[in-house]
């Protein structure tokens, strides 16, 4: 199993999970506004509303060519800064929404967006259809359709779209908790000799050099082979799953008990705080200190 085949079967299990089904139903009923799921880059896009729910003039825009093109570029653009930089972002469409993109991260690896909003960023009057209207001026469609659409759009106070944010980034979190506790019940069923690499991995997580070649032989297969088949199992090669484990370990610590973040840092295998530090932000994109603070 390749790293882009994992990340497409993370997809479909969250997609396919209770907690997303009732969370957008959730949202919906209290807000108004609907949530869908998007792969890495924006290639597959599931939902869980009815086509009469989502904001009319994005759906009339979406069944125009050009529409179509412009939002899956509006998207695309703003989903990956939201990646890149590992936090919600809130941005402005083309058409002169607010949307917002809630990356979900898995082994500090990106595995799905969470988009909502299409929400009006004033109240309904004539100045704001207006302000659209010139927006939407590559746009063939009668003024009176697409009054009527704006008309119906959803708007919502700063205020109620930062709770919202908040919500989201809330569930984003739950959604990476499944999705991990999916690859653990996997790796129950995997072959012997990667459990037992695991095993090993954690009695050793505190030992700075802890190496592949030393999990190999643990694991009774020759070096090469056991990077291969590792590989081709997690999803992940095998620095990249020691480092998601030694985080899990450290985040643990700084929850649970009050060790000073220098001694969490070599407790869990890292050599140095400068190193700690860089992976730790790589895996939750913010510092150990802001982690134990939230």
């Amino acid at each position: 199993m390749n790293t882009v085949l994992s990340t497409t079967v993370d997809f479909r299990h969250l997609t396919e999970s209770r907690e997303f089904a009732e969370f957008s139903s959730l949202l919906k009923k209290l807000t108004g506004l609907v949530m869908a799921l998007n792969s890495p880059g924006v290639g597959v896009i599931f939902h869980m509303f009815k086509s009469g729910e989502q904001n009319q003039i994005c759906l009339l825009i979406r069944k125009d060519k050009e529409g179509l093109r412009r939002c899956s570029e509006c998207d695309r653009k703003h989903h990956s800064y939201a990646v890149r930089s590992g936090k919600t972002h809130l941005y402005t469409c083309h058409a002169g929404f607010l949307d917002i993109a809630v990356p979900i991260f898995v082994f500090g690896r990106h595995v799905a967006t969470i988009s909502s909003g299409q929400i009006l960023p004033e109240p309904h009057s004539d100045s704001g259809f207006k302000y659209m209207r010139k927006r939407l001026k590559w746009w063939d469609i009668p003024t009176s359709k697409l009054r009527s659409a704006y008309d119906s759009a959803p708007y919502l106070p700063r205020k109620q779209i930062k709770y919202v944010m908040q919500l989201l980034e809330l569930f984003a979190r739950q959604l990476c908790e499944s999705a991990q506790k999916i690859r653990d019940l996997e790796a129950q069923m995997e072959r012997v000799e990667i459990r037992r690499a695991r095993e090993f991995v954690e009695q050793q997580i505190g030992n700075p050099s802890l190496h592949l070649r030393d999990a190999a032989k643990y694991a009774g297969l020759s070096h090469a082979h056991f990077s291969k088949v590792f590989h081709q199992v997690t999803g992940v090669n095998f620095t990249r799953y020691v480092q998601a484990q030694r985080i899990t370990e450290a985040k643990r610590l700084l929850k649970e008990t009050e060790r000073t973040i220098t001694d969490i840092c070599f407790a869990c295998g890292f050599n140095s705080l400068t190193h700690f530090n860089r992976v730790f932000r790589c895996f939750e994109h913010r510092s150990p200190r802001h982690y134990r603070q939230s």
